[in-house]
Order: structure tokens, then C-alpha cells, then sequence
């Protein structure tokens, strides 16, 4: 394995005056990592087209803007071995068939979306022979209805990245062909890309870059025209994306030491990304993520939200998620995390780059909503005369019932679905499910209605009519706690058993016992002899 210790090199500038050759040797190992800068900048002012033999190209102005690490590593460590192997039926000869098929992976993004489905944690398998690069499998893992779940896309036809060795005029084209179908996870969409790629030689010399002066380089132009067909829902779109791509090897390099990626416009080259083999650098952190589904909705069956985050932030070495919702951070680089109630929750993503002395922080806060469409937290209640039921109904709700004529103050014991207050008022019911509270609007209860008056027949008021004094007759009664009555209107009166003093009329006797309540209707006539 060569390795690269990342100094800053002082290079001299001699111009090498034969040609060089790139092995399969000399390009990434596994667990060989490479730091490279991009650069936005040298876009416009450069003349990347520019070749010949014994060629000096001089890109030094080129000024990095952001910077990552490159990491090749061991494919059985890439997360999608077994899926693969079960999705091929490779049952009792897994590793065999794993090996010999991929000896290489490299995340090719850290997140990418089709069609608003997220995929993240995208991994290219690679096979490395003498004699070529071929890129065999995609492996990824997509989020859809708050489940992630991984899956692989095999290429029916490897797509040819490089032959080897490389020589200058070296000048071939190979087909590949790619197709995934997510319908069966639940995802209503096929791809499927047919392309081409073809890669010339078309110089040599020397090269230098912010890095320093690469003395025998080869020069290959890149060209990849796909035929793209995305299905969404049965509907298909067809487009074709052509790119060119110019890259200069060096021998002493695992990767390109310069890539240059655009497009051909009426002849002309039109560059949009320019990436160089560097050392490590203190640049700027800039904090930037995003999210998907656009607005998750609650699930009462999983009882949570589940929102994946793609981070797109660049120059940075640790980071934290601050979901919004009281949980404990996350680390990860594109986490997915279950939301545990509705509403609007401010989610912050902090980076920080400890190579700069000192350290350089940044931090972005987006709002990320949580709908709940299927009225799951409702604070509604059922009222069944004076009878007050919460609806909600989401395992693990706690319910608290409150005196809304007393600043919402508890109510000693009443802390199940269904309340029956013993006095007339206004009561709400405080509702709790995984940590979140919300309370109820507030429900008046009228005992002294007349749908309420359903007092055991066997309680007696005599005499019944009264000219003044009342008696109350029962075995049953038990202990009496106290009275009140009241008029038709509701209106308190007495708590005496005692009308003597009020009009002819109807009243309500409300009789507080050890049993509960009662209310009993009596006539006051003082005509009566």
C-alpha cells in the first residue's frame, strides 16, 4: 500500500521529457484515505481543455473553497454485504461470492433525494483488477413513511471506469447499464440509466497545482453521455445527461491529483467543479443541511414522526444535531430521528473545524414540521350529560383533570379518561403523551339541569308539596354532608332545609352525601292548609 504523508511538499518545477505510465497498482488501496480540495474560483479564467505531449499545465491560482476526505475502504465493512448476498440468493456462499465480485467502496455522497425520497450513506462497490476499474454496485439506504431500510443496485452491465495500464492515446469506450426498482420496499419508483463512457488520453507532462508541481502526469478526458428513464407512480420521464471530465495521474497517487467536471456547450467546455489533491487546510466551516419528507406526519401506530436529515455542510471535523424537542444530540453525519409529538420544532446543526487554531464554529437552525393529520393529539372531549371523556386515545396518555374556575388547579384524584365532576363548574382535562403536554379546552358541567336529575328513587323530600319545612326520608341516604337548594335558573337559595321565607315554585335539593350526590326536585305552595 503507498503511502502519502500530508506535508506540504516543495516541489521542483523540471519538466519530465518521457511520457509515464499508470498502473491498477498505483491506484487506491483499501483503507487508504485522501484529502482533496474543491475549488470555485478557477471556474471561469482557466483553460482546462488546454493538451499536447510534454505539456506544462499551471493551474497554481486555483483557491480551495471547501475540502473533504476521501476513504476506500474494505467492501464487507460497507454496511450492505448481506443484503446483497440475499437479494442474489447467495445463502451458504456469501463471502466467497462478496469477495470475488468487490474488493473496493467508496461513499460516492453522503445523501442524495429522487423524485423527494431520500437516500443516504451511498456506497460505490468497486472491482479492482490489472487490467480495469469497474464500478459493479451501488449500495444505499432509503427513507420512506418514517422507515429507512438498505438496498442494493447491482449493474446488469459494470460501468468501465478505467482500463489498465493507462497510456497516453489510449482511447476506448465501454458500455453499462443500470436499473433499481424500489416499488417492493414500498416506494413507488423505478430507474434505469443505459450510458456510455469513453476515455482518452489525450496528453502528458507536467502539472501544477496549490499542492505543488506534479512532474509526470497523463492527462484523460472523460466523456459519459446516460439515457435516464425515472417511473414515478407508473409515469415515466426519459432524459439524457451527458458530462466531460478531465483528469490529470500521477503515479505516485492513488486518485486523480486534478479533476475537472462540466459540460460541452456548442463545442465549448463549461466547468462546474473543480477538485485537487491537497493537504489539510484551515477554511471556513459553513453549516447547511436538509431534510426529508418536507412535513412528516405523526403515526399513531410507530407513535412517532420519523425525519431523516441530509447534512451538506462543508469544512468541518465534529458536528451535533439539536432535534428541538428535548432529546439528546446526535453525532451523526446524516442522522434520521423519531419525533415523538406535532408541531413546528426547531432543529440546529452545529460544525465545528478544530484544525484552525482556534477552532471555527457555525450553525444553522431550520424549522422542521410535524403534522398530525390523523387528529392523533386531539384535546377534544365527549360530553355525556355530566359525563366528560378525553378522546384522545395514544398508548401511554396520562390524563389530569383541572378546575378551570380555579387557574386550571388539579383536581385531587381525577386522572383518568372519564371524569364526573360532583359540582357544577369548568373542567379541562391536561393531557400528556411521550412528554408532551397539552391541555384541553374548557367544558361547562351543570348539575342543577334537568337531565342531571336522576337521584335514586328511594330518596324522598316531604312533604312534598311545602308551605316552608322539609324533611328528607330514606334508609339508604347515609350520612349528609350538606344541602343547598337552588331555583329553576340555577340560582343558590338556602342551605337550610327551610323555604319559609321564599316564593311559590319549583326548586332543586341537592343533597351532598358519603355516597355522592343527589338532587331532588320539591314544589314551595304556601296556599297549602
Amino acid at each position: 500500500m503507498k503511502k502519502i504523508t500530508f506535508l506540504l511538499l516543495s516541489f521542483t518545477s523540471a519538466l519530465s521529457f518521457a511520457q509515464t505510465t499508470y498502473l491498477s497498482s498505483d491506484y487506491a488501496a483499501q483503507n487508504e484515505s485522501f484529502i482533496v480540495s474543491h475549488s470555485n474560483t478557477g471556474l471561469v479564467g482557466n483553460d482546462f481543455v488546454q493538451t499536447g505531449t510534454n505539456f506544462n499545465w499551471d493551474y497554481s491560482t486555483l483557491t480551495p473553497s471547501t475540502q473533504e476526505t476521501l476513504l476506500y475502504q474494505n467492501p464487507n465493512s460497507a454496511g450492505y454485504k448481506n443484503i446483497w448476498c440475499l437479494f442474489n440468493g447467495y445463502i451458504f456462499n456469501c463471502n466467497s461470492q462478496f469477495t470475488s465480485n468487490f474488493n473496493l467502496a467508496t461513499k460516492l455522497t453522503d445523501g442524495i433525494q429522487i423524485q423527494g425520497f431520500g437516500l443516504t450513506n451511498v456506497i460505490d462497490h468497486l472491482k479492482l483488477s490489472t487490467t480495469y476499474l469497474e464500478n459493479r454496485m451501488i449500495g444505499s439506504s432509503i427513507t420512506f413513511n418514517g422507515t429507512t431500510v438498505p438496498f442494493v443496485a447491482s449493474y446488469q452491465t459494470a460501468d468501465v471506469l478505467y482500463q489498465f495500464p493507462i497510456h497516453f492515446n489510449d482511447n476506448y469506450t465501454n458500455n453499462n447499464a443500470l436499473s433499481l426498482d424500489l416499488t417492493n420496499l414500498g416506494v413507488p419508483i423505478q430507474y434505469a440509466s443505459t450510458g456510455q463512457r469513453t476515455n482518452l488520453v489525450e496528453g502528458w507532462g507536467s502539472l501544477i497545482t496549490p499542492f505543488g508541481t506534479f512532474s509526470n502526469v497523463l492527462k484523460m478526458k472523460t466523456t459519459v453521455v446516460n439515457d435516464i428513464t425515472v417511473t414515478v407512480s407508473g409515469t415515466p420521464t426519459q432524459n439524457t445527461v451527458t458530462t466531460v471530465s478531465y483528469k490529470w495521474f500521477d503515479p505516485a497517487y492513488g486518485i486523480p491529483v486534478l479533476q475537472v467536471d462540466g459540460n460541452e456547450v456548442a463545442t465549448q467546455f463549461i466547468p462546474t467543479n473543480i477538485t485537487y489533491f491537497d493537504i489539510k487546510r484551515c477554511l471556513t466551516p459553513t453549516a447547511i443541511f436538509g431534510f426529508f419528507p418536507a412535513a412528516s406526519d405523526f403515526n399513531s401506530t410507530t407513535n412517532n414522526a420519523s425525519v431523516s436529515f441530509i447534512n451538506g455542510s462543508s469544512n468541518f471535523d465534529n458536528l451535533s444535531w439539536d432535534f428541538g424537542d428535548g432529546s439528546a444530540a446526535s453525532t451523526a453525519i446524516n442522522p434520521t430521528h423519531n419525533f415523538s409529538c406535532p408541531g413546528v420544532k426547531q432543529v440546529t446543526l452545529t460544525i465545528t473545524n478544530v484544525f484552525c487554531n482556534p477552532d471555527q464554529v457555525d450553525t444553522i437552525t431550520i424549522p422542521v414540521t410535524i403534522t398530525d393529520t390523523q387528529n392523533a393529539f386531539t384535546t377534544g372531549v365527549t360530553v355525556n350529560g355530566t359525563t366528560l371523556t378525553a378522546d384522545r386515545t395514544l398508548a401511554g396518555t396520562t390524563y389530569t383533570w383541572v378546575d378551570c374556575d380555579n387557574n386550571n388547579a388539579p383536581i385531587n384524584g381525577q386522572i383518568a379518561q372519564t371524569f364526573s365532576p360532583t359540582v357544577s363548574g369548568n373542567y379541562a382535562v391536561q393531557l400528556t403523551t411521550n412528554g408532551c403536554q397539552s391541555i384541553s379546552n374548557c367544558y361547562t358541567v351543570d348539575l342543577l339541569s334537568i337531565a342531571s336529575f336522576n337521584a335514586d328513587n328511594e330518596i324522598v323530600l316531604y312533604p312534598n308539596p311545602t308551605t316552608g319545612l322539609i324533611s328528607i326520608g330514606s334508609n339508604q341516604l347515609g350520612e349528609v354532608k350538606s344541602v343547598a337548594i337552588y331555583t329553576i335558573l340555577g340560582e343558590f337559595v338556602t342551605d337550610k332545609l327551610d323555604l319559609s321565607t321564599q316564593s311559590n315554585g319549583l326548586y332543586f335539593v341537592k343533597i351532598i352525601t358519603e355516597n355522592g350526590p343527589i338532587i331532588k326536585k320539591i314544589i314551595k305552595n304556601n296556599t297549602l292548609k
